[in-house]
């Protein structure tokens, strides 16, 4: 028993450790990180939207603008209609001046993912307000990508 307990000790030490080191890479820092910046929060920096509330509002406003963060095959393979594909990690490097405008003059912009976990699209929205500060509050998916598909909504194929 006391050699499960001491085993169990160890394990816990090396991952406190490894995680440890692993936030204190720049490349490896979640966001808000060390950086004086808060997590993003909701309706300030992103706005939850159901898919149904989304299928709404893509039909009756002319300017909604979809984001996708996916990853490029999974963009390849279908998409929201009209979506562009943004990555957090290269958002500097995506956001040309062509699709700044883009984003400027879309009425509504809503993002989304692979799954049900919004946590990068949050953190997206959050930087995107940053870089675009009259861009209107985003909105962010929930279910993302697999929910508008499961409720039989139009998807797009290619680039």
């Amino acid at each position: 028993m006391r050699r499960v307990l001491r085993e169990a000790a160890l394990i816990l030490a090396a991952v406190a450790v490894v995680g440890t080191v692993a936030n204190l890479l720049p490349a490896r820092r979640i966001a808000w990180w060390g950086q004086g910046q808060e997590p993003p929060r909701a309706g300030q920096d992103f706005q939850l939207l159901d898919v149904d509330s989304a299928h709404v509002m893509w039909e009756s406003l002319p300017g909604v603008l979809f984001v996708d963060t996916r990853t490029p095959a999974e963009f390849q393979a279908g998409h929201l209609p009209g979506a562009v594909r943004l990555e957090l990690t290269s958002l500097k490097e995506m956001l040309t001046p062509e699709l700044r405008e883009k984003l400027s003059q879309a009425q509504a912009v809503i993002l989304y993912g692979s799954s049900a976990e919004a946590d990068i699209e949050q953190l997206l929205a959050q930087a995107l307000r940053r870089e675009l500060p009259s861009l209107p509050v985003p909105y962010v998916l929930t279910g993302g990508f697999p929910l508008w598909q499961a409720a039989g909504f139009p998807v797009e194929e290619g680039s």
